[in-house]
């Protein structure tokens, strides 16, 4: 009975050794396809504080660090791409370069003061997008709004878009309390040139027109040849610009 025996618990345990692996491959697969792959991710799982996150970057299949915006539009996560403080313009990446080009700055340490991430990195979070904004002085008011620009990546694609005083289809802008809703705005962004931003100075063409009250050659959301204080990224140097790309639930 021993020899008969000796074979079917060897079987046995093969079959359990293969269940075994079979079950740690599944596991693997289940743990991978719950990492999260965005900040939206993150507040579908039910995290809602504005904090710093890693995320899985299916492009580089690697885990980064981004900074998330939990709160400040109900329904909708946000990750920081781009900001500065406005005594750092003079950094070429920051205020010469189109998000076309691949120029980061403290790419894997997001911060509100000097911070731009790779090309890679953004085309990765805008496939995890519907909408871009910019922000001014989040660190300090959030969003209230004002001075604030958003858009939907299918109207106004910034990462692939050049062009010199183009109107584009933006959902809200405003500057300096001028405002409007579901409106072209007029915008630059050139390589090596201008990053991307409206020029306030220059009026008319655009549904959106916010030239007056504006200095000359003034530059809002960047660029920034000719800071207006009334403008809340321009305000100081160490007021800061804020680009981010985000969706809803």
């Amino acid at each position: 009975m021993d020899i008969l025996f000796m074979p079917s618990l060897l079987f046995t345990i093969f079959i359990l050794q293969v269940n075994a692996v079979e079950s740690a491959d599944v596991v693997k697969q289940k743990k991978l396809e719950i990492t999260p792959q965005s900040c939206l991710d993150y507040l579908k799982q039910g995290y809602t504080s504005n904090d710093f996150y890693k995320i899985y970057d299916c492009n580089a299949r690697k885990m980064i660090t981004v900074y998330c915006d939990m709160t400040s539009e109900p329904g909708s996560a946000w990750t920081l791409v781009m900001s500065f403080a406005l005594k750092n313009r003079v950094i070429e990446q920051l205020s010469k370069k189109g998000f076309q080009q691949n120029a980061p700055v403290n790419e894997n340490s997001p911060n509100f003061y000097l911070y731009r991430m790779s090309n890679s990195q953004m085309t990765y979070l805008k496939s995890q997008s519907t909408h871009w904004r910019v922000t001014c002085e989040y660190p300090k008011i959030k969003v209230d709004y004002r001075d604030y620009v958003r858009a939907k990546f299918t109207d106004f694609d910034v990462m692939t878009f050049t062009g010199f005083g183009i109107c584009k289809k933006v959902e809200y802008v405003n500057i300096r309390g001028h405002q409007c809703a579901y409106c072209t705005s007029k915008w630059w962004q050139l390589l090596n040139r201008y990053a991307p931003h409206i020029d306030s100075t220059i009026p008319g063409g655009c549904q959106f027109d916010a030239s007056a009250g504006a200095v000359r050659y003034e530059d809002d959301f960047g660029y920034y040849t000719t800071p207006n204080k009334k403008f809340r990224c321009t305000t100081s140097d160490l007021s800061t610009t804020n680009w981010w790309f985000g969706a809803y639930i």
